[in-house]
């Protein structure tokens, strides 16, 4: 629990709870956390009946938490919120890149291509949401390597490496000079000066076909256009302003039985 935003639980008549629910609360310190996390567990567990899982439950700051794929991150000098992938999502992925691109691959280049594609682009339609573009980037350099190590192998004799690189423009001495110096594994020999302009972003999407991640979240963004997601930042940083323009975190007296949570914060 962190973070500069503060979520009020409401009891209200007719309010159904599901039997399993995930929330973030988020407050202004470390000391504030454990204060709410101790009334909101009271609350559910003595009032609502409800059992809280403590194992998932923590205090912490508000990018180190895993919500739904993402972690947030508040921007102290004009109160926006950045909506990121999570630890734990990125190392989803980078495990999703490693099985759909093995090094033995026995197929097609084109059937790995087609395959990851489909993968790609239902990924990058849950996390469009992220306000970052730099996560994107450093996937697609990294499926990019990824690719050209398993052409490389794929090639298998250095004397063919050296001819395809000749024939997508690589100069001749400096193909000849890649292939042949020392004995490098594949994943080396993928990101040599002369490989990476050989088979560069260009050649992969014109040729072979391949979603650049960050593209298609470009794209999507400028689809959403004010979708949920951004109203729910707008929101975030609305709620900062709120709640700094009246004093603080005054707790309401009206509501005692409730959790001790700011009464001037957005529901989330």
């Amino acid at each position: 629990m962190s973070g500069d935003v503060q979520v009020r639980f409401c009891e209200r008549p007719g309010v159904r709870f599901p039997r399993a629910t995930h929330r973030n609360i988020y407050v202004g310190s470390e000391r504030a956390g454990h204060r709410v996390m101790q009334s909101v567990t009271r609350f559910l567990e003595a009032r609502l009946r409800l059992s809280v899982n403590r194992a998932k439950s923590a205090v912490s700051r508000s990018g180190e938490r895993h919500f739904l794929g993402f972690r947030l991150r508040r921007d102290s000098a004009d109160d926006s919120v950045a909506v990121m992938l999570s630890k734990r999502s990125k190392e989803r992925i980078d495990e999703k890149i490693r099985l759909l691109t093995p090094r033995s691959w026995g197929q097609s280049f084109a059937d790995c291509i087609r395959r990851l594609n489909a993968y790609l682009r239902g990924w990058i339609g849950f996390f469009r949401v992220c306000t970052s573009s730099s996560a994107f980037e450093t996937l697609d350099a990294h499926i990019r390597r990824r690719l050209r190590a398993l052409l490389l192998k794929q090639w298998k004799q250095k004397s063919t490496i050296a001819k395809r690189l000749i024939h997508l423009g690589v100069e001749r001495e400096a193909a000849w000079s890649t292939v042949y110096a020392g004995n490098r594994s594949w994943w080396a020999l993928s990101h040599t000066p002369s490989v990476d302009w050989a088979l560069r972003n260009r050649v992969f999407g014109k040729r072979y076909g391949l979603v650049s991640l960050e593209k298609r979240w470009k794209e999507l963004r400028r689809q959403v256009g004010t979708g949920p997601e951004q109203q729910l930042l707008l929101g975030l940083s609305a709620g900062n302003r709120r709640r700094r323009s009246k004093g603080g975190n005054s707790p309401d007296p009206a509501r005692p039985e409730e959790p001790d949570v700011g009464p001037t914060s957005p529901v989330l």
